[in-house]
């Protein structure tokens, strides 16, 4: 029995983002490729990982050829081929799907089915990131089943979400509405019967109540617990606490387009005011590492001779001064009659990012910044109408999850600017666009680490965000399981082996 913090609102994982996207999909569905704990991408339904050398990437990088294994079926017992993968293209692309992002999928061309076990995926142009995010580890998306999907003009509705046939290593046969989801083992699992005979996800939506329920046994694991009760979870008994640092981050983004935060000397002022590691420290008990913010978002091509902001509230005071912003009355800094106060916006309901948040606005009032603290429930923080992603805010805080491949278009990007992608800070610099672009084309990883290490140098002057730490994930596990690995992307990735003592 896994605790997990909140419910799917759909078994279908094209309509998931987030954790509970990779704890649907591992469970109970397949891909073409995934990672292994050490980010290698390795082959799932594909018999081997296309690269240039075995020519399943074209000379041209226009070109990527699948050869599929035989014998994998769903749990219906059909067998998969390349027309489910086609098919699957095609329903993320369908603009009557209400999909929450089609990232990577954009810039494939056509996807052809030449025969059964054979899938050719054409480009629009080089795209080296495609095979991890192809049906691949940095994607939320595994393949569906074409022979009971295809008929329909879109998936938005369909009974299949609810209860659905998938290929991967669990089957789900129960889901009672918030309160749990069962998933047994798939006996004709193509990697082989798992050993453990099913998983239960309890929806246990707070962590004090996790916490409750890891102690009475009434559940038996938690993933991505909450750092601030870390004491409290190494405590219990028969569990052991993995703390694994992955692709994830926190930052805070500006509204380049605001009239203040829109102002480089503003957003570095307030930079320079904030004691990140004092405050990670104190926050996150020393799990969440402050000196590696921006390896959370570049992973691999992680520069960490590319700089980082010192603290240093003289030279925030001394920024401010310069730019006009005196003080003012209660120490706070005006400007041509008008106070230097943020509006902050952030998740309601977040421990960390609250704790965050408080240590923050008590640092840049010491330069003379006020900030007026908002909560947003997550789904409206996130919304494509909500605050962020139009720009009706000017500072905010989030944690990030990012991808293992370091293409960081989603991010950064002009053409992502919200509501349009996750580039809320809605920065656009036609030197970063063309690194990122030159980066994404390559195969060669030197030119790729080239370029993301521009952009991270880039970033740094221009300061659209500010990275305040790496995320490590928290995993509470029983002491007698076997085959769990440490998570890259998500500890589902290891299910299929897992067993107990």
């Amino acid at each position: 029995m896994v605790a997990i913090p909140a419910e799917p609102v759909s078994l279908n994982p094209l309509y998931l983002e987030g954790e509970i996207s990779y704890a649907v999909s591992e469970l109970g569905f397949s891909y073409l490729t995934n990672y292994d704990s050490r980010g290698n991408i390795v082959a799932d339904v594909a018999r081997q990982v296309p690269t240039l050398a075995n020519g399943g990437v074209s000379r041209d990088g226009l070109r990527v050829t699948y050869l599929l294994r035989r014998g994998v079926r769903w749990h219906d017992g059909a067998e998969l081929t390349s027309r489910d993968v086609a098919f699957t293209y095609r329903a993320i692309m369908n603009p009557a799907n209400s999909l929450p992002s089609r990232y990577g999928y954009d810039q494939v061309a056509a996807v052809e089915a030449p025969d059964e076990l054979r899938v050719v995926v054409r480009l629009k142009h080089p795209y080296s990131p495609i095979i991890s995010y192809f049906f691949g580890g940095d994607s939320n998306y595994p393949i569906l089943p074409a022979h009971l999907l295809a008929g329909l003009a879109d998936l938005n509705h369909a009974p299949y979400n609810q209860a659905p046939i998938g290929s991967g290593p669990f089957v789900f046969t129960h889901w009672l509405r918030g309160d749990h989801i069962v998933a047994r083992s798939n006996p004709t699992y193509y990697g082989g019967r798992p050993s453990i005979d099913g998983v239960t996800l309890r929806v246990v939506g707070d962590s004090s109540t996790i916490v409750a329920q890891l102690l009475t046994g009434e559940v038996d694991a938690t993933f991505f617990a909450d750092v601030t009760r870390i004491a409290t979870l190494r405590a219990i008994p028969a569990h052991r606490v993995v703390v694994t640092p992955v692709p994830y981050f926190y930052a805070l983004f500006f509204n380049v387009t605001d009239p203040v935060t829109g102002d480089p000397a503003v957003r570095r002022a307030f930079a320079l005011a904030i004691d990140r590691r004092a405050m990670v420290d104190k926050v996150t008990h020393g799990l969440f590492n402050a000196g590696t913010g921006m390896r959370g978002l570049f992973t691999w091509s992680f520069d960490p001779h590319a700089g980082n902001l010192p603290y240093d509230p003289r030279s925030a005071q001394a920024i401010l001064s310069r730019d006009g912003w005196v003080p003012g009355p209660g120490g706070i800094r005006v400007k041509d009659g008008h106070r230097l106060e943020l509006g902050f916006a952030l998740r309601a309901g977040m421990q960390v990012d609250s704790e965050f948040a408080t240590v923050l606005a008590a640092q840049v009032r010491s330069v003379g910044i006020d900030v007026a603290i908002k909560q947003y429930a997550h789904d409206q923080f996130v919304a494509t109408n909500g605050p962020i992603e139009q720009g009706r805010y000017q500072i905010g805080l989030y944690g990030y999850q990012s991808s293992y491949d370091p293409d960081v278009s989603w991010m950064l990007a002009c053409d992502q600017r919200g509501p349009h992608g996750f580039n809320w800070a809605r920065y656009c610099n036609a030197a970063v666009d063309g690194e990122l672009r030159e980066g994404a084309a390559s195969f060669d990883r030197a030119t790729r680490l080239r370029d993301y290490r521009l952009t991270q140098r880039q970033l740094l002057a221009d300061l659209p965000y500010v990275f305040l730490c790496q995320i490590s994930e928290i995993d509470v596990v029983p002491s007698r399981l076997r085959g769990y690995a440490q998570p890259l992307l998500s500890p589902f990735n290891s299910v299929a082996r897992w067993r107990l003592r």
